[in-house]
């Protein structure tokens, strides 16, 4: 049995829920000057509850257990792995725009600013490199540099 090692779930910020709430609040009262406040009422608790069960079902999850690191469906075993990079909110800008390569493996979010990049070789992977968005990179990468 493996032992997990790293999990992190990628729930939207703060801030994300805050303009979530905001617009269904928005749009209930819209609607209660047409149709009341009890239909209104309804409304906002229907979109809350759509919304968190998107957030909650959607967020992906970042694992790593004594074989492989996972995000989402994809993973990657860790004895491949050569190099865990924990990246600053403008370095990791950089490497999704200016300084992005096609052949990466992406699995960012644009709602969160901090990722990690993960160097490993393997001649039949197509891929340069992982590039994954974590608020946890610099404890990701302790992980994954630490494989015993």
């Amino acid at each position: 049995m493996t032992q997990l090692r790293f999990r992190e779930k990628l729930f939207p910020p703060l801030w994300a829920w805050a303009a979530i709430i905001g617009i269904s609040i928005m749009l209930s009262v819209s609607m209660s000057a047409v149709f009341g406040n009890l239909f209104a009422l309804i409304a906002f608790s229907l979109l809350m509850i759509l919304f968190v069960f998107l957030a909650l079902r959607f967020s992906p999850v970042i694992k790593v257990d004594d074989t492989y690191l996972y995000v989402g469906r994809a993973k990657l075993p860790l004895k491949i792995i050569t190099n865990a990079s924990a990246l600053s909110a403008s370095e990791t800008t950089k490497i999704r725009g200016i300084n992005s390569d096609p052949k990466c493996f992406s699995a960012t979010s644009p709602l969160i600013n901090t990722a990690i990049r993960i160097d490993f070789s393997d001649t039949q992977d197509p891929h340069t490199y992982w590039l994954v968005s974590s608020r946890k990179a610099v404890e990701l990468s302790k992980v994954l540099q630490t494989k015993g």
